[in-house]
């Protein structure tokens, strides 16, 4: 069937991803120096102050009219502490988490991007989040953004996937109403249909949030549920940079003090095409 007949959407979950959060630090991945040793000898990746703080499991369907497996552990995702916890001051706090295979394999990082969450946040009056997300699909860096809405309407973010021949396809992360949790639904804009949902139980300590993809296409892209999964574990965090942008903001304001820009994000900021042009295309840019 072409792909254009294809139903996009509905009810049925054809992938779930689930980041669950440990509670304490004594789990099997991360006991001992000898193992922290192991981790970094298979990914530089994973770096002398990574912290891993939750497992992550999957489960897929074979096909729409078959059962869905039981979610089955393949990594483990870990949280950099030194620039969230050893930041020159708690205005330069940013989140770096990463996402690894069972077997030590890198395959995904979300970044906070600070200085674009600070102008974002000061052109809007409000605090907004900005994140990078890198994954092993590709070399393409997806920015999820928050956008500004009304007082009453739930929070939204926007993200767009690059496709062949100059397509593109642009998606929606928008918070569900009346929920026990912090649970969003991810609309896509083409037929603007949910093609996704977030589960978020999340505490200070410990928590599961769970991305359930509800399109049958969607479900076999790896770039897009990378996606979905590193945004769906900064929530647990993102109360914390909302207060940090607007102490930040009050004291830009006063000239107390002022958030610094670490040079890792400053990298991910160098021209792209670089990378993606020859350099005779240079000249047409």
């Amino acid at each position: 069937m072409p792909e254009e007949d294809i139903k996009r959407g509905g009810d049925t979950v054809y992938r779930v991803l689930s980041q669950d959060f440990y509670a304490t630090d004594f789990h099997s991945e991360e006991l001992g120096i000898k193992q922290q040793e192991e981790w970094r000898s298979k990914s530089r990746q994973f770096t002398s102050d990574s912290e891993i703080v939750g497992k992550v499991e999957v489960a897929q369907r074979s096909g729409p009219s078959e059962p869905m497996p039981d979610l089955e552990k393949n990594g483990f995702m870990v949280m950099r502490k030194s620039p969230w916890y050893e930041a020159e001051n708690d205005l330069s706090r940013r989140l770096v988490m990463k996402f690894f295979t069972d077997s030590g394999t890198w395959y995904a990082t979300v970044e906070e991007m600070l200085a674009d969450e600070y102008a974002r946040s000061f052109s809007s009056e409000m605090p907004l989040l900005t994140l990078a997300v890198l994954t092993d699909e590709n070399e393409i860096l997806t920015y999820i953004r928050q956008n500004r809405r009304g007082a009453l309407d739930t929070e939204s973010y926007s993200f767009f996937l690059v496709g062949n021949d100059g397509q593109f396809q642009v998606f929606r992360i928008e918070g569900k109403r009346a929920t026990m949790g912090d649970d969003f639904r991810v609309v896509m804009g083409t037929g603007d249909v949910t093609v996704a949902e977030i589960d978020s139980r999340v505490a200070n300590i410990g928590g599961e949030s769970r991305v359930e993809v509800r399109d049958v296409i969607l479900a076999d892209n790896d770039w897009f549920c990378r996606i979905l999964q590193a945004f769906s574990a900064s929530i647990k965090h993102r109360q914390d940079i909302w207060k940090k942008i607007a102490k930040g903001l009050k004291a830009m304001e006063k000239k107390k003090a002022t958030p610094l820009q670490h040079r890792f994000e400053v990298s991910l900021l160098a021209n792209p095409r670089r990378l993606t042009l020859d350099r005779d295309e240079f000249d047409e840019v």
